[in-house]
Formats: C-alpha cells, structure tokens, sequence
C-alpha cells in the first residue's frame, strides 16, 4: 500500500509549458496553438474533404512528422509556419470533433527513419503511382520516397482535367518574347514531365507548374501528369492526378480506408521502412490500471505507485475546479530524458506536457527525486480537465493561465495575472462555464 500523497501548494520551476506552435495567419496575426492543436488546424486545410478515420489518422501522423522535420522554417521571422501551403495548409475554423479526434487517437505519434524523424510529404491524387522524391524534387531522395505503384488511388478513378493556357501566358510566365511551341521532351520514371521545349529553350516541369500557379492559379497544370497538345491560340495540357505525387497518395488512403486497412498499414504502405512510433526506440509499454486513470510505464520500479498519486492529482484538481473527467486519463511515463524529448518534441528542461487526455511526463524517478512529482501531476491533470471539459480550443494564455491559477504555479506569470484579473472580474465559476460552452473569454 501506498502511503496518501498530500498535494503540494507550489508548482516547482522546472515545470515548463507544453509544447506550443506559432502561425502566422493570414491578416499578419501570430497565433500560438499546442502542436495537436496545430494538427487538426492542418487536418482542416488539407484533408477535411476525407471520410475514413483511419485515413484521417494516417494523415495526422504524416502533418505531425512534416511539422517536426520543419519546425525551424520561419525562425528567422519569429513564428514556426505560415497557414498557406508554403509550410500547410491550416484552418483553425474549419475543425470538427472528427478532425480532432484524428489528432487526439494518434496524439505524438510520428514516423522515424534511423532514429530521426523522417522527411515525409503527402499529395492530394498521385494517379496510380506515385513519384519518386528525387523526380520531383533534386536532392530530396530518400529510401522511403521511391515511386510505387498505388491500386487504390486508381480504383477511385483518373481524376482527368484539361488546362488551356495562350501562347501569350505562356511567353509572359516564363519571360520569353513570344512562344508558338511547347512539347515534352523527357519523362520521369513514373511517367511524370520532367522537361518540355519551347522554341526559347528548355524549360523544368517543375519551374513552369510554380510559375503557372503563382500567376495563373494552381487549379490549371494540378499535377506533372500530362500531355500537351498544340493549338493556334495556345497549349492544351490534358492531364490526371493532383498534386506533386510524393509520399502519401490522399486518394490512396482514403479508399485503403474504407477497404479496411489501418492507418499503420496505410503508412507502411507510403513510406516503406519508416516506424510510426511516439519515439525513436521501441518502448515496452506495460499498461497499469488506476482506479480512475491508466498508467503505460516502461517498467521503471518507481512507476508502481502512479495510478494511485496520479487519481489523487486527478481528485485534488476536479476538488478546485469544480469539473469532472468525462474520459478516463492516459498518463505515460517515460523511461528517459532522451525518449520523452523524441517523443514529444519537448526539451528536456520540460517535466511533462498534456495532449488532451494523455499526460507524459519524464521518469518518475527523477521528478520525485527533485520533490516536484506531486506538483507535476497536479499541474497536467487541471490541462487534462480543462481540455476535456472545453466546448471550443482553447487558447494557450487561457490554459496555461487556469493551471497556473488553479495549481497555484508561477510557470506562466502574465497569463496567471489575466487569468486573475478575469475571475477577479467574473468569478471563477462563470470563467468556467464560458469555457465549458465554447465562447472563451477575451
């Protein structure tokens, strides 16, 4: 038997934030969202027209390993991506609790190649076979971008579309004095145009597909898989497919869906020799039932007594909020420093960061060794129940402000002084009705 934990008052400075992504969004606005959060922004801009949850998953984990592999792509500019397509494409409005719940169910899950994770790409119609990454895309080559032939992609059909597109577009696209004259010249291994003549000169495929899209539009030249033909007023393009064809074939996925396969046999069909896993290493998660939360452990003999100090976080933080956990909390405790940071994408100064339900957080061994486990578990179990509670996402000042307030820690000083301010103002009660009926407080 365990002795009673009797929760700490103070939250200990070694508990940072979870982890947070910054948008920039189209007006200019930097918006922060926690990564899962970011996920089903994407899910919303780039697969909301998908049906097949386990296609819906599949997507999630590749949008979570792309995010990873280019989180430093804006830095310079201070934020981490753009909502357009340059980075993914995100739509925080256009979430729906079935876009969330694919985040949610593979929450953390990324694909790795020889312990790092994997540059990965996802298109909309690869037309039967995708394209290697090295056609597409110089230098980009990897052993799990080759070209394959995908059957599912075409039992859904051709997806055929015609682009005309004058000579004189033409001529003001590629800066060239007038064009009367466009022919393929070479194809890629999976049949996509690598080069075409015009009478001034060789032009990449590639180069006139971004030059048409940014002036013309991208629903013109949709993929490189084409044929021209030539008319006096112009270049007739007749093609099918979407998209550059790397990687992930989303008309693919959706129909390996609704044939029944599961989002890993969706992936290991994409990206053959990757593992879709929270971390670089296989972890032996042995799962330790609580009264009220369920504990995956890697065995650690400190781990034993989790489910029970992690029920009485989960009491002491529904006993200062008033809320209720509708689901049953997922805590994961990591066997190292090194595999929490893989797996999450956190630094190792962070103790521990909450995704919805699921709580991971560093070896219990060294948080109780540093007498900050009590606070820690405290701390993510109020996320756990802001999260589970709220009608609408949440915004970070919002969350991090009520954990703080709540758990009386000082992790987040301006937000906890708002969130002060504001249940000075209101009262907590109506601060977490506002919450639990999706209109946030400002």
């Amino acid at each position: 038997m365990v002795a009673r934990l009797t929760i700490a008052l103070t939250l200990a400075a070694a508990l940072l934030p979870a982890q947070v992504v910054k948008v920039r969004m189209a007006g200019g606005e930097i918006r922060r969202a926690p990564m899962e959060d970011y996920v089903a922004w994407v899910l919303a801009g780039e697969a909301g027209g998908m049906t097949s949850p386990e296609a819906l998953q599949a997507m999630a984990v590749v949008i979570r390993t792309y995010a990873r592999c280019n989180l430093n792509r804006h830095a310079a500019q201070g934020f981490h991506f753009c909502e357009t397509t340059h980075c993914q494409d995100a739509r925080p409005s256009g979430v729906t609790p079935r876009l969330r719940a694919a985040a949610e169910a593979t929450a953390g899950i990324i694909l790795w190649y020889h312990g790092r994770p994997a540059q990965v790409f996802y298109t909309g119609n690869c037309g039967g076979r995708t394209a290697g990454a090295g056609e597409i895309w110089p230098g980009a080559a990897r052993p799990y971008l080759r070209s394959i032939e995908d059957p599912f992609c075409r039992r859904a059909g051709p997806g055929s579309w015609t682009a005309r597109i004058a000579w004189t577009q033409l001529a003001a696209i590629l800066s060239a004095p007038a064009l009367h004259h466009l022919q393929i010249a070479h194809l890629t291994a999976s049949g996509r145009v690598a080069e075409l003549r015009t009478g001034a000169g060789p032009v990449g495929a590639e180069r006139l597909h971004l030059l048409t899209g940014r002036r013309l539009g991208w629903n013109l030249l949709r993929s490189r898989l084409y044929e021209v033909a030539e008319t006096p007023q112009g270049a007739v393009f007749r093609g099918h497919g979407a998209g550059h064809g790397v990687g992930l074939c989303q008309t693919g996925a959706e129909e390996r869906g609704k044939a029944g396969h599961k989002w890993p046999e969706i992936l290991a069909a994409y990206f053959p020799g990757l593992r879709a896993s929270t971390s670089a290493k296989d972890i032996p998660w042995r799962v330790l039932q609580g009264e009220r939360v369920e504990v995956w452990s890697a065995g650690a003999p400190a781990d034993e007594d989790l489910p029970h100090l992690a029920g009485l976080a989960l009491a002491e933080a529904e006993k200062r909020t008033g809320l209720r956990a509708g689901k049953r909390p997922q805590l994961r405790a990591y066997p190292d420093v090194s595999t929490f940071r893989d797996s999450t994408g956190e630094s190792g100064a962070v103790a521990a960061t909450t995704r919805g339900r699921v709580v991971h957080i560093q070896p219990a061994a060294r948080l109780r060794a540093s007498g900050t486990l009590s606070n820690t578990l405290l701390h993510e179990m109020l996320h756990v129940l802001i999260a589970l509670n709220a009608a609408a996402p949440v915004p970070v000042w919002l969350d991090e402000g009520l954990a703080d307030y709540l758990g009386n820690g000082q992790t987040h000083p301006a937000a906890r002084r708002r969130v002060a301010a504001l249940i000075k103002q209101k009262g907590l009660p109506a601060v977490l009705a506002q919450l639990q009926s999706g209109r946030m407080p400002q």
